[in-house]
């Protein structure tokens, strides 16, 4: 193949991947705008599509989809498999759902190690609720240090529930 032929070839494919991430970005906001105005069934057609193109996002909005039964019937199994491909990508949401999923065993087995380690991950890309569930995680294993450090980092971050959990550690460790 010559020179010319191959640099043509990449710039093809890298346009054809530009206009695909286009279209699934545009999807994915057809998906959201129908979402806002409450019509999960539209949201979720639109949604999917932008899934299926690799759009992170809508992977995960898909799993939250078929988690909560909006727009889909509920399945656990499928929620699962739509979180750990937008997760696999680096979505921290995904990540902080995924674990919720093998923390609890739903739609997969129940795996504490696997829960932890996507939470870290996560956690450590500043999701709130990651942190304050790694910090739970800490606490219910009885590791204070960590689970302060994680519960401070999730108040830091504006977690609804991580400064009353500090009070409570404060009260019950400190004082």
């Amino acid at each position: 193949m010559k020179k010319g032929a191959l640099v043509a070839s990449i710039f093809f494919a890298l346009t054809l991947s530009a206009i695909a991430d286009n279209r699934a970005d545009t999807w994915y906001q057809i998906g959201y705008d129908y979402s806002q105005r409450g019509r999960n069934a539209d949201a979720f057609k639109w949604m999917l599509k932008a899934a299926s193109a690799g759009h992170a996002a809508a992977q995960n909005n898909i799993g939250l989809s078929y988690l909560h039964a909006l727009g889909a019937t509920k399945n656990e199994k499928t929620a699962f498999s739509w979180f750990d491909k937008a997760a696999k990508q680096g979505l921290p949401y995904a990540q902080s759902e995924l674990a919720m999923l093998y923390y609890e065993g739903t739609g997969v087995e129940q795996d504490t190690q696997k829960a932890y380690d996507w939470w870290l991950s996560a956690a450590k890309k500043e999701d709130e609720y990651a942190q304050f569930n790694l910090a739970s995680l800490f606490l219910e294993q009885k590791d204070i240090k960590q689970a302060y450090y994680w519960f401070t980092r999730a108040s830091n971050n504006n977690h609804p529930d991580a400064k009353i959990a500090l009070e409570k550690l404060r009260k019950k460790y400190v004082e």
